[in-house]
């Protein structure tokens, strides 16, 4: 995914939060001005209905703190208690005797600090604990202040509901940007590979043809000698059959990618002895126990290994043996190629595969290699539901492997 597309989903994940929080705040002043309205209106029934009353009650309460065991705090509290069950129902106000700054008796488990708090701004609402807080200064001759509490719970339920919904908005839409983010990229390096390997091709393509025409002028022009003719026939020749092992590797490899094939049990030995026919001169060992069997194609998996041999020659220097070996892999058997060649680079190796990629372009093109040898071999590789394995050191050598089930009932495998 590129730099652009990652800041472009920062941004918008951002937009998303920021736009979130704001309406969940309006949400929560939305729903504090519904409840600081209800919440005046009960504490104002709750002044008017208990003021009288709790003058008389405060009287009574003091003149009797001496002939029993109620305090006059206690008897004022259970008196409060009643009206509020007669005027405000299932409220939940707070009830506060304030003397010199003390609070005497309250019904909640609001703070003292936060009835004191209240008490001290009778002119505010105040938010304390979830709840609303209101005060009025009683009309007695007592100074005694009341205050009502109102639980605000509402809008907090109002504002945590709403942030949990934007922000599963967020992970959503977040999720389903980076999905199409990846698939953009994926789209993006697919067209960039289709452009690099048409760009190659045209490339590969126009050596040979370039060749050609210039020999193919040279003896149109009826200027060359016979010894002359026959190096440009033989040049027009050998770029030709360039051609025609490029063309042929190029539809092998699209059958590859588009067709199925079939799986059986091969003999490996048998398939290395294939091998070994169609370089007749290579010098070649192999190693394969007898009976070893692997699920594969014949014919693919010579064409497989012919491939890695003649790429192993051509980076062997004169006199060097390159080795087939077989060995056992616990589920599977073990297929390697083996060159005490130049190596490779560790940097080129995880490009090997690509179409026409070449570590050393001279020298490959002077072996005559048409650079889709490995592409098709990594097809084949992945038909037979394995990869290849490259393990190599510049200047001691190449090991490319892979490892194929051993040999059991013939099934078919569709090659995506």
């Amino acid at each position: 995914m590129s730099r652009s597309i990652r800041l472009a989903l920062v941004l918008f994940s951002l937009a998303l939060t920021l736009t979130g929080s704001a309406l969940a705040c309006r949400t929560f002043r939305d729903q504090l001005d519904a409840l600081e309205t209800q919440a005046m209106l009960q504490h104002q029934r709750t002044v008017c209905g208990v003021e009288s009353d709790f003058t008389a009650a405060y009287a009574a309460a003091r003149a009797a703190a001496s002939t029993d065991n109620f305090t006059t705090p206690a008897r004022i509290g259970d008196s409060y208690t009643r009206a509020q069950q007669l005027i405000l129902g299932a409220s939940t106000p707070a009830f506060a005797l304030l003397r010199d700054g003390t609070v005497e008796y309250s019904n909640t488990g609001l703070s003292g600090a936060a009835l004191q708090q209240a008490a001290a701004d009778t002119d505010t609402i105040l938010l304390r604990d979830r709840q609303l807080l209101l005060a009025s200064v009683l009309n007695t001759s007592r100074n005694i202040i009341l205050v009502s509490a109102v639980d605000a719970a509402e809008a907090y339920t109002a504002r945590d509901q709403l942030l949990l919904s934007w922000l599963a908005v967020q992970a959503l839409v977040t999720l389903a940007a980076l999905a199409a983010g990846w698939h953009y990229g994926k789209v993006q390096e697919l067209n960039a590979r289709q452009s690099r390997f048409v760009a190659d091709l045209t490339h590969e393509l126009k050596t040979p043809l370039t060749s050609m025409i210039g020999y193919a002028d040279l003896l149109r022009s009826g200027m060359l000698d016979d010894a002359r003719r026959r190096t440009a026939a033989d040049a027009i020749y050998h770029e030709s059959t360039r051609l025609e092992s490029l063309s042929q590797q190029l539809l092998a490899l699209q059958g590859l990618q588009k067709n199925g094939i079939t799986l059986q049990a091969v003999d490996v030995a048998a398939v290395f002895h294939d091998v070994a026919r169609s370089l007749p001169n290579a010098p070649l060992t192999l190693d394969a126990p007898a009976g070893a069997t692997a699920q594969a194609d014949r014919v693919l998996l010579a064409d497989l290994l012919r491939n890695l041999a003649v790429n192993a020659l051509h980076a062997s220097t004169p006199g060097n043996t390159v080795r087939l070996i077989c060995t056992d892999a616990g589920n599977g058997w073990r297929l390697a190629v083996i060159d005490t060649g130049c190596g490779i680079p560790a940097e080129a190796v995880p490009h090997l595969t690509e179409p026409f990629y070449r570590v050393d372009k001279a020298r490959a093109r002077a072996d005559g290699g048409s650079g889709i040898g490995l592409a098709l071999c990594a097809e084949i590789a992945a038909a037979f539901g394995t990869k290849l394995n490259f393990a190599s050191e510049v200047g001691a050598g190449t090991t490319v492997s892979l490892t194929l089930p051993k040999g059991g009932p013939r099934h078919e495998k569709a090659v995506s």
